[in-house]
């Protein structure tokens, strides 16, 4: 008895230390009217539920205790086959709560759908996002801006930000504004968001959510809600060429052209798939492909400012995986990629011994 206890209270703890508590609970410590109303909604969730499940581990100890071998007060019905009463309260009341969740899914479905705008009374703020491999890229079309794995916006007002990836499927997810969403190549999704306060001046975590290779640990960034004299004064410092003075630890460079975006493609393979590449070469060819690949990161690309940023750029992102469909001509982006993919074919044979 002694040892069940022990483990019980071992697993309690141990469940205790990965659900968070004493720590970050940023979900249960929203600071948004988005994630405020999704946590509400599953709390409530989880408080109906609880009323089955409360009182069915309550009854299942009752009852054990209760018909125990050694009570001879216990009324001994070996002929009882049905009860309608225990039959009603069994089937019925989770009946009713499931119908109430039903209805709870639905409304919030409804409620903080994704692509649904935020009440305001001050106008949005219109952020492009790029998953790019493996940071995220973050395009202010109105404010003719880029930065790199840092997103800032004023408090109190409305953010409407466009995704897409310019590689694999990825999940954009701040906790403590807003639900994730996934970011998908040739396609663009909506998320809104708002902060009710100022973050802290290490900002909000935010991340990828959905495993999407070797460097994905990686995708970190922190979005800043500031007041809109500091956005303000950071629009034009960063624009200035001068983003520093708001962010020492950030890198300021001049405008985010097609050039430049190439060059944030980060690795092509991790250091032991490069290193079993070259050992496995067959040819000159293939080795000189694998020495020529960079490695993934270890560590997330450092915040970056770009004090222009082409126009059109997160468009020709979509339209690059697009084209047939948008009736663009692609002829040079698809030639760069040909090229990229008789590269990747030379070592094919031997990453195929690797396993992706």
């Amino acid at each position: 008895m002694r040892q069940t206890i022990l483990a019980v209270l071992s697993l309690s703890t141990i469940a205790a230390l990965l659900t968070g508590c004493g720590g970050d609970m940023v979900l249960l410590n929203s600071k948004g009217p988005v994630a405020q109303g999704q946590s509400d909604l599953m709390m409530t969730a989880i408080y109906l539920m609880l009323l089955v499940v409360i009182p069915s581990i309550l009854m299942a100890l009752w009852f054990g205790w209760k018909y125990r071998s050694s009570n001879k007060d216990a009324d001994y019905k070996p002929t009882w086959a049905h009860s309608t009463a225990i039959e009603i309260v069994v089937w019925g009341v989770p009946v009713i709560i499931i119908g109430i969740l039903a209805w709870l899914t639905w409304w919030g479905s409804h409620k903080y759908d994704p692509y649904r705008p935020i009440d305001s009374d001050k106008a949005p703020l219109t952020v492009q996002v790029i998953a790019e491999q493996f940071k995220w890229i973050f395009i202010y079309p109105e404010q003719e801006i880029a930065t790199v794995n840092e997103i800032r916006f004023p408090e109190k007002t409305p953010v409407n930000l466009r995704l897409t990836s310019n590689f694999t499927m990825n999940s954009f997810f701040i906790p403590a504004l807003s639900g994730q969403i996934y970011t998908m190549a040739g396609m663009q999704t909506h998320l809104h968001l708002l902060a009710d306060e100022t973050s802290p001046a290490e900002g909000y975590r935010g991340f990828s959510s959905n495993y999407s290779g070797y460097g994905f640990s990686q995708m970190r960034f922190r979005a800043h809600s500031v007041t809109e004299a500091q956005f303000a004064d950071w629009v034009a410092a960063v624009k200035a060429g001068n983003g520093t003075s708001i962010n020492p630890e950030a890198i300021q460079k001049g405008i985010l052209d097609q050039a430049e975006f190439a060059t944030l493609r980060d690795g092509n393979r991790s250091h032991h798939q490069i290193e079993v590449l070259i050992a496995k070469a067959t040819t000159p060819e293939e080795k000189a492909a694998a020495e020529a690949m960079k490695p993934y990161p270890t560590k997330p690309h450092p915040v970056t400012y770009y004090s222009s940023v082409e126009k059109g750029l997160f468009e020709s992102v979509i339209n690059k995986y697009m084209s047939n469909y948008h009736g663009a001509d692609h002829s040079a982006t698809a030639g760069a990629h040909g090229a990229a993919a008789n590269a990747h074919a030379a070592v094919e044979p031997a990453s195929s011994a690797v396993g992706e």
